[in-house]
């Protein structure tokens, strides 16, 4: 049985994908979608690509990113980075992750971002965060590249290193309560935890393809999804994954989801696909 969103075309739902022109090369690509309610929510995506709705969907306005460090002339220029994760922890405060170690926080509700962002020199190695959530206001976390597990307990102030116990890359990331969480990543990867973050073990998924983003709407329903348009979906917690794909060879980036028939996706070629049950 085809998940739940696995037939949709391209395109469908929630008053389509927004313009293009975000600086040269045409539209950017869009990485990560996330709703704090049916009205209010984010996309994140390529080139300091930050989107915000206030209206469910219908139209969405571009929000700048900043560094936190002046440069010359004293001025903070713009953040570039393909920015991935993103949560709101309060209404006014929230956080974006994204390539080369960049961590971005609004304190005015989303209408601003500032952060700091490491551009990886000739011959160095780019790690890359890739997604970000928090359980409470005080305890998140953060994945990434290589295996990049960070936690932190005091509300984003200090990030500390975990060790997940795979060095694949690790693209998303969700926790239904503060014990029990699932992170995505590399070559069909989905890891488990029950106790915290303490230990996380690997769920069966048959997949190969790379899976960028996993959620929950409850402790059994969940989808990940991932290249080649692919989706999969559990009902029983993560324990049996089926996989299905929408039509085409894009990779979908992002999914969120309300409850179990409302399911949003976003892709690298900059559609937004939706999910509506009848």
């Amino acid at each position: 049985m085809r998940p739940p969103g696995a037939g949709q075309r391209p395109g469908g739902g929630g008053g389509g994908p927004p313009g293009g022109g975000f600086g040269r090369g045409g539209p950017a690509p869009l990485y990560n979608i996330y709703f704090v309610d049916e009205n209010v929510g984010y996309i994140t995506g390529g080139r300091g690509t930050i989107l915000k709705t206030e209206d469910g969907g219908k139209t969405w306005a571009r929000k700048m990113a900043t560094s936190d460090t002046p440069g010359r002339g004293g001025r903070r220029g713009g953040i570039r980075a393909n920015l991935m994760g993103i949560q709101m922890i309060s209404e006014t405060t929230g956080f974006i992750a994204g390539s080369e170690n960049t961590i971005l926080k609004t304190t005015d509700g989303g209408e601003t971002w500032v952060g700091s962002s490491e551009r990886a020199r000739v011959g160095e190695t780019r790690n890359n965060l890739e997604g970000i959530w928090f359980v409470s206001p005080t305890a998140g976390w953060i994945i990434g590249s290589f295996g990049t597990l960070l936690h932190t307990a005091d509300g984003g102030e200090n990030w500390d290193k975990r060790d997940p116990g795979f060095d694949n890359n690790l693209f998303g990331i969700y926790f239904h309560d503060e014990n029990t969480g699932w992170i995505c990543g590399q070559e069909g990867l989905i890891l488990h935890t029950t106790d915290g973050g303490v230990n996380w073990t690997q769920q069966k998924t048959e997949s190969i393809d790379d899976l960028h983003d996993i959620i929950f709407v409850d402790a059994m329903v969940g989808w990940a999804v991932g290249g080649y348009n692919s989706v999969l979906h559990t009902t029983d917690g993560g324990k049996t994954w089926t996989i299905s794909n929408i039509p085409g060879s894009a990779n979908l980036k992002g999914v969120h989801a309300t409850d179990q028939n409302h399911c949003w996706t976003v892709n690298d070629w900059g559609v937004i696909a939706g999910y509506k049950a009848k």
